[in-house]
């Protein structure tokens, strides 16, 4: 069942969404700061979907972690969306056992729809004029992660 799946989500899911507007959230973050995904217009914006519960995202959080701090103060917003764990605290706790220190955004079954969550990780990113730029089901190699960043941090 798993198979047809994921055979299902390469062969129609791939494709879905780029170049259209994401849903336009608004979500709090680990430290009760709200995010108003609207007004990162001019950054590339960069998401992966997250649970507490995934043995990927354990290993490949620390790994986005390095793209963060290489394109910090570059116009580059990077947030995990964690879709399992509600407590600010349980979350600071899980993003020092797993050595990332990028922010972390609440998610909420509305965020988890919208954006079609049916397993983690699934990172968008989005083009500085916030429309989706890349859907990556699962893990993803971090030297094409980065390579995407620049191409979208090129564009006008």
């Amino acid at each position: 069942m798993r198979r047809i799946i994921l055979l299902l989500l390469l062969v129609f899911g791939l494709s879905y969404g780029k170049g259209l507007k994401p849903y336009m959230f608004q979500l709090k973050d680990e430290n009760g700061k709200t995010v108003r995904l609207e007004e990162l217009k001019g950054n590339v914006v960069y998401l992966v979907f997250w649970s507490k519960t995934c043995h990927t995202c354990m290993e490949e959080l620390p790994q986005i972690n390095k793209l963060y701090h290489k394109y910090k103060n570059k116009n580059v917003k990077f947030f995990g969306v964690i879709i399992d764990e509600k407590n600010p605290e349980k979350i600071k706790k899980i993003k020092k056992e797993w050595g990332f220190d990028f922010p972390v955004l609440i998610g909420n079954d509305t965020v988890k729809n919208k954006y079609r969550i049916i397993g983690t990780p699934i990172t968008y990113i989005l083009r500085k004029d916030l429309t989706i730029g890349k859907i990556i089901y699962g893990a993803y190699s971090i030297k094409k992660l980065d390579r995407y960043i620049k191409k979208f941090l090129e564009e006008k």
